[in-house]
């Protein structure tokens, strides 16, 4: 059963509560809250690199980004993909009129001009995550104005800004215990931050299982025709 949604001040309510031992809490514009904030944005960095994996949670479709192009106009090639973007998966499809769809195959740049008389439905992205992705179509298909544009990408895990900021992360309870951890350590209180980072380190584990076992037979990455995912395009 999931855990439910919890906001920044949800989780940092539960540390002041297992800290200090009351639910007096932090006021949001206090040094100790914002202090709070930023080992929970540490906490969440940590999930988003552990052990270079492929979470479920941050592989999103198009549709949902709050920014990029999502329609096509005609004699347009290059499109900006969302700010958010780490990396994308292998098909990009566009839908016309009678909601059909048209499959393009994500090629790497290096392919590119080996194809440069072809006419069949390819694309490939080009840029980094610090400036940017842009997704370019072979300028040698016709597209149309007004087609919808989709396909899947890997984002970037969402920090903590605002009280009713909100975590990608299925257990949040993982944030909880490496915030308790930072603070018992600052306290020279190693015993009981060395329990909490146990115990955020155990629900960190456990993510990383269920994250590998969510699909029964289905590895835990993304197959992609990309031959360099960090900085390819460049």
């Amino acid at each position: 059963m999931p855990l439910p949604v919890l906001t920044e001040q949800n989780i940092l309510d539960i540390v002041y509560a297992l800290y200090e031992g009351d639910v007096t809490n932090w006021i949001p514009e206090s040094e100790e809250y914002l202090t709070a904030r930023i080992y929970a944005n540490a906490a969440i960095n940590r999930w988003e690199f552990y052990e270079q994996t492929n979470w479920r949670e941050l592989w999103t479709p198009l549709t949902d980004a709050s920014d990029g192009d999502k329609t096509l106009t005609a004699g347009t090639y290059a499109y900006r993909c969302p700010t958010n973007m780490i990396k994308p998966a292998s098909y990009v499809r566009t839908v016309g009129n009678g909601s059909v769809s048209k499959y393009w195959d994500v090629v790497s740049l290096s392919k590119v001009p080996s194809l440069k008389l072809e006419d069949y439905n390819y694309c490939y992205f080009t840029g980094n995550i610090k400036n940017g992705f842009t997704l370019h179509f072979n300028p040698n298909v016709v597209l149309n104005t007004g087609d919808i544009l989709n396909y899947e990408y890997y984002k970037s895990a969402t920090k903590f800004t605002t009280p009713t900021s909100t975590t990608e992360m299925s257990d949040p309870y993982f944030i909880v215990y490496f915030v308790i951890s930072r603070l018992f350590e600052n306290d020279g209180e190693d015993g009981r931050a060395s329990k909490a980072f146990q115990e955020a380190e155990g629900r960190l584990e456990n993510m990383k299982v269920a994250n590998i076992i969510h699909l029964e037979g289905v590895k835990d990455n993304i197959e992609d025709t990309i031959d360099n995912l960090t900085g390819f395009g460049i």
